[in-house]
């Protein structure tokens, strides 16, 4: 039951994105497709599951901040095959994850390449492993960290459907037919705009559920 309850939470009650605005910038900088959504969600996945898993050995009586910098060594280094990975499966998809539209000036190429190693400092590594994971016990742990990344990865896939279809028109590059293109929804100032709108429906969705 309580596997079952954090399982819940994770996924879809506390959702990190929709429910506290965690982890909320690569998606408003990569997520305008499907396919980016997808990418996004595994490099996270991989590197925060296994980051805050090997650092729940790390010994409690460390200080504070030298675990904070053990953390993100840890991720900085299992990064690296993760993003050696993505781009195997997929190289074109890869690249455009460093891609962003600007108004004005189209399709920059090194925009937001910083987005995806930022995923090694994630605050679900630096902060949430201390003040949630890190309180239960480790089966517990691995189910509700398991439900945490999916989570995301909800949001990041909702967030880009909408943005890809308003946007460019299709989903995961098949041709959808819409009467208008609203081109500046793939911009960030799009991504902010429809992630918060999720997050207003999660916030009404499951206050409705609790009253």
């Amino acid at each position: 039951m309580e596997n079952r309850q954090s399982l819940s939470d994770g996924l879809l009650r506390r959702n990190a994105v929709l429910s506290k605005g965690m982890v909320i910038a690569p998606i408003v900088a990569c997520c305008d497709t499907l396919s980016k959504a997808l990418m996004l969600s595994l490099v996270f996945a991989g590197v925060t599951f296994l980051t805050v898993t090997i650092g729940s050995f790390y010994p409690k009586r460390l200080v504070y901040a030298v675990r904070i910098v053990l953390y993100a060594l840890t991720a900085s280094l299992l990064y690296i095959p993760a993003a050696m990975l993505c781009e195997y499966i997929s190289p074109s998809v890869y690249g455009s994850l460093g891609s962003m539209l600007i108004p004005g000036q189209g399709i920059v190429p090194d925009a937001a390449v910083m987005y995806l190693p930022l995923l090694s400092v994630n605050s679900f590594i630096v902060l949430h492993s201390e003040l949630h994971f890190y309180h239960m016990r480790r089966p517990v742990m691995i189910a509700s960290l398991l439900a945490h990344t999916a989570g995301f990865g909800v949001a990041a896939c909702a967030c880009a459907v909408v943005r890809e279809r308003l946007a460019h028109g299709s989903i995961l590059g098949n041709v959808v037919d819409i009467p208008i293109l609203m081109r500046g929804i793939a911009a960030p100032w799009g991504g902010f705009v429809i992630l918060g709108a999720l997050c207003a429906l999660h916030r009404v969705l499951y206050r409705k559920k609790v009253e």
